[in-house]
This record gives structure tokens, sequence and C-alpha cells, in this order.
């Protein structure tokens, strides 16, 4: 995984997944957003790859909830500034929620790729705050 900033899109996995949901048909999003949650969501060992794409996705969920852009990162799918572009529902904030924690387990492959980095403690508060905003979102 190239990662350029700490973002939740900067990095090239998760451009890449970014460049996959505006490809995908409108009513095929949320299920694309649905899948690669569960793949993170599902408690066994992710690639970091994996881990990226999740995290892109959480963020996606969120600014999808809520209208409110998690990241300002020029890489972030375009169709999020649309709040009518992909429904997002409780089971899928449920499902990042859920994600997010298997990336930031100890041990996991996203942590490893941070390990003795000098911005790991601030890749760690971003995955970490997204969660926390996730998790504090209701949906209508």
């Amino acid at each position: 995984m190239a990662t350029w900033q700490l973002g939740p899109f900067d990095n090239d996995d998760a451009v890449e997944w970014c460049d996959a949901i505006e490809a995908a048909p409108l009513d095929q999003r949320a299920e694309l957003l649905r899948v690669t949650l569960a793949v993170a969501a599902a408690g066994r060992n992710l690639t970091a790859g994996e881990a990226a794409r999740a995290v892109a996705a959480a963020a996606t969920a969120l600014q999808s909830l809520s209208g409110v852009p998690f990241s300002n990162s020029a890489y972030a799918p375009r169709f999020l500034f649309d709040r009518e572009a992909m429904a997002v529902d409780s089971s899928i904030r449920d499902l990042a929620v859920r994600a997010l924690g298997e990336v930031l387990a100890e041990g996991s492959a996203w942590r490893l790729r941070w390990a003795d980095d000098i911005e790991e403690e601030e890749a760690i508060a971003v995955i970490e705050s997204l969660r926390t905003h996730l998790a504090s979102t209701a949906t209508p």
C-alpha cells in the first residue's frame, strides 16, 4: 500500500476502490460499500489493501450518512457531494464501525504498516476518529 498522506482516501488501494465505486452504477454502489466493509468486519486477518479499502468505504459511509466530508481529499468519490447519490443505512454504519475495529486491531496488517512510522500515532488517531464519528451518527 503506497500511502502519501494520513487521510482515508490518500493511498493507492483507496484510490482504486474510489474509482471502482465511482464507476459502479448508482443502484450497485451501496452493495459495493457493504461488501467491502463485510470483508473487513469478518474478523479474519486483513491484508493492508483490504484494510485501506475498508477505511475508504467507512469514510464514504460516514459522508453519505452525515453529508459532511470526513476528509477533504481530492481522491474521495465525487458523487458524495450529492447526498441522494447513495443510500446508506444503520446496518452499513454498524458494519463500518466493526470493520474499523478490525483495521485497528493489534497486529493487523494496517497497524503493522504504520508500526514505528513517525506518523503512527496520527494515523491511528484518524481511524479512531472516523470510527467514533460513525458510531455517533444516527441514520434518518
